[in-house]
């Protein structure tokens, strides 16, 4: 999908909200790394698409007056990829920055849904999964039948059982070039994923395929994710001991014994 027209959408959803908040829309000089769409009215809104990175990001400062004090803050952050993604992920998208910005208090720094916290690192497994099913289309069933069937999203769980066997085959088989555009999706999802979603990535499927399969993937990714996955393949098929608590002494007795 272009990403000008899933821009579009995502602005769109936003658009109907802050109008009724009398906010104005801003020109803004576009380049090549950005699209963005800024808007101004109590507090700034900025909706910016990096177009390296393939992220959505809501962001929002406070005004010194008629202008932006571009103190901006991440309010949300989607990874948006237009050789994958569709019109119904650039809804998804909208739909959750307009909800993010119709909070009561009429600003989106503290106004935040469960799965997107205040900072760039804000996927869960769940939306990890979604992600995955760009792949693996029938991921689709198996997530709605989880979903339906347990409390909470069994993330570590559902990625062992249902995305590994996948992720295996689809790299054992795959040429450079999916390869290389796996590997970029993988880092962005990395980057922005929690701690569950960073372990479901290391531990479980970049762990999981030999060594020649997972240099010709790791190509793709910059020396910092290099270091951190070459990190945890140094931990493949070992138990990590948890650390032991030291006997705390008791220094209050031991001073009053000496007295």
């Amino acid at each position: 999908m272009e990403i000008t027209r899933a821009f579009e959408i995502v602005t769109r959803k936003v658009e109907e909200v802050l109008l009724q908040k009398d906010y104005k829309k801003q020109e803004v000089v576009q380049n090549e790394k950005e699209i963005t769409a800024l808007y101004t009215g109590e507090v700034a809104y900025s909706i910016v698409y990096y177009t390296e990175k393939m992220r959505m990001v809501l962001r929002t400062c406070a005004m010194d007056g008629d202008e932006p004090d571009n103190s901006w803050k991440t309010v949300a952050t989607w990874l948006f990829d237009p050789d994958a993604d569709t019109a119904r992920e650039a809804e998804n998208i909208g739909d959750d920055f307009a909800e993010t910005i119709r909070g009561p208090k009429q600003t989106a720094v503290q106004k935040q849904k469960k799965n997107h916290k205040n900072s760039d690192n804000n996927s869960d497994p769940l939306f990890f999964a979604n992600r995955m099913v760009t792949y693996f289309p029938e991921l689709r069933d198996e997530i709605a039948y989880e979903k339906a069937h347990y409390a909470s999203f069994r993330g570590i769980t559902f990625a062992e059982e249902k995305i590994k066997p996948r992720f295996q085959d689809s790299v054992n088989r795959a040429n450079e070039k999916f390869l290389a555009k796996m590997a970029k999706n993988i880092a962005s999802l990395y980057d922005t994923g929690d701690l569950d979603v960073k372990g479901i990535i290391t531990y479980i499927l970049l762990n999981s395929l030999e060594d020649d399969r997972y240099e010709m993937l790791a190509e793709g990714f910059d020396k910092d994710m290099k270091k951190v996955t070459d990190a945890a393949r140094k931990l493949r098929g070992k138990k990590v001991k948890p650390e032991k608590l030291k006997k705390r002494k008791n220094f209050i007795a031991d001073t009053l014994n000496s007295m």
